[in-house]
This record gives structure tokens, sequence and C-alpha cells, in this order.
């Protein structure tokens, strides 16, 4: 499981994350949400150990974070970052081998490249060059990478799983497939973290929501709970229809025009 507390990030003489409050448990898809700027990607990056949050503290598969040596999270947590540049001209197979760099070198390696890459719906796609990729397909190359990393955390059913915009670039099909992949490594035993915009792509997937505004967890619950007309009009300042649809048992968010006060 993740649990942070009080984290607080700053840059430039502000906070980009100011005083965050987290819990996300093994075995749920745990999404955050919330307008750009709101510092979710860097509350994410302060999770998974890539930079350093100014207070507050992180409890990482109950270990503090400051206890966990590199290369050793690396073969327990893996992380989708919101971007991921790659201009060299790499193979696919040899981008998604990128993931299990922090393992020794096993015979398997292949294999579980290949099975990441059948997971997000490249099968055949090894040797291709990544730069010649669509902006999706490279998308999907780079979540194989971490579903490859994961493989031995999934295997143990233990582990963590931090997801940047998994959905980004991605068409509703793969976007969908997405996500509901990061349920079943959820269902196997992982904690997982996605940032998602699209809340209504995320509903049926998610066991919880937490949503944050500048900085600020505004936010926290299950999905019903969560997403409220009044919790979604403090983090978007929009005024929101949230519906019940009859053959799912999430809800559906109409955003209307024009904007609401914030709360």
């Amino acid at each position: 499981m993740i649990r942070a507390t009080g984290i607080t990030v700053r840059r430039s003489g502000r906070n980009l994350v100011d005083g965050a409050d987290i819990a996300a448990a093994a075995g749920e898809l745990t999404v955050i949400v919330g307008p750009n700027g709101a510092g979710k990607s860097t509350l994410l990056r302060v999770l998974g150990g890539d930079i350093a949050a100014d207070a507050g503290e992180t409890v990482l598969l109950d270990r503090p974070l400051r206890h966990w040596r590199r290369g050793e999270i690396a073969r327990w947590r893996a992380v989708l970052p919101q971007g991921s540049a790659l201009n060299f001209a790499f193979r696919v197979r040899d981008v998604v081998r990128l993931g299990r760099l922090p393992f020794p070198p096993s015979p398997e390696d292949g294999a579980i490249a290949a099975r990441a890459l059948s997971t997000v719906g490249l099968h055949g796609f090894g040797e291709r060059l990544y730069p010649n990729l669509s902006g999706g397909e490279q998308r999907r190359v780079q979540l194989a990478r971490v579903l490859a990393q994961a493989d031995d955390a999934l295997r143990a059913g233990r582990g963590v799983l931090l997801l940047d915009e998994p959905t980004a670039n991605l068409d509703p099909a793969h976007g969908l497939a997405a996500l509901r992949e990061a349920r079943r490594m959820a269902r196997a035993g992982l904690t997982v973290l996605a940032v998602v915009h699209d809340v209504n792509l995320a509903a049926p997937f998610a066991d919880r929501f937490i949503g944050m505004r500048e900085g600020r967890v505004a936010f926290s619950g299950p999905p019903h709970e969560a997403l409220t007309p009044e919790n979604l009009r403090t983090v978007y300042g929009v005024e929101t229809a949230v519906l019940r649809h009859p053959g799912m048992d999430c809800p559906l968010v109409a955003f209307l025009p024009g904007a609401a006060e914030r709360a």
C-alpha cells in the first residue's frame, strides 16, 4: 500500500503540493483527478521516489520511502511518467526490455517483453522502430515497458504501479484497455495509483477517486461518494450533472457549459 502524510513540494516560492494526505490500498485502483496544475503529477513523482518532498512522509509497502535503496525500489514499483521522450532508433522490443533492467538478466526477459506487448495490443510490433510509431502506439509501448518491469511484483502479488495519464494519446478503445489492465493488476494484489483526466473513462474501473486542486487534496472516496457535483465544482470550477447509467454501477458525469464559482 501507499500512505503519504503532509506532502509538500515547493518550487520558485510556491507550493506545487501543499500538505497532501493520501492513501492507496493494495488490491485497488485509485485514480487522481483534477485540473491542470493541481499537483497531481508532482505528487505521483514524490510517491515513486523520483523527487524528494520538502515536507511530509511517504510509506511504500509498509516501509518509509527514505529507507528504500533506489535499485531495490525499482523491483517493487513501476512508474509510467507523463512523458517519455525517446528519439533514438530503438526497436520496440528493446524499449520494452528496458523495464527488465532492475533485475538480473534472465532467459525469460524476452518472453516477458513479448507478453507485455501482446497485453497492450502490439503483438508483432517488436521489430519496428520506436520513433516511427504513432503517438498512441508509443504510449502503449511505454505502458508495455512498465508492465514488463512490474511482472515480478505481479507474480509475487505485492508491489506498486504508478501511472501518470496512462490514457493520454489513446483512442477510447485502447484507453479502456489500459484502465482494464490497471484494474486487473490491482486485483492481483498490486497497489495501483493513476492520474487520469477523463473522469468517465476511469469511473467503471476505479475503486477510489482522489480530487486535487491547487496542490491540496479536495476529496477522496469511492466513485459514488467522490464524484458529486459539489466536489467536481470545487476542483474544476464547472457545473456538472452526475447521472447513474442503467447498465453500469458507476457515476456518469456530464460537464455543463458555463463556469461556476469555485467553492
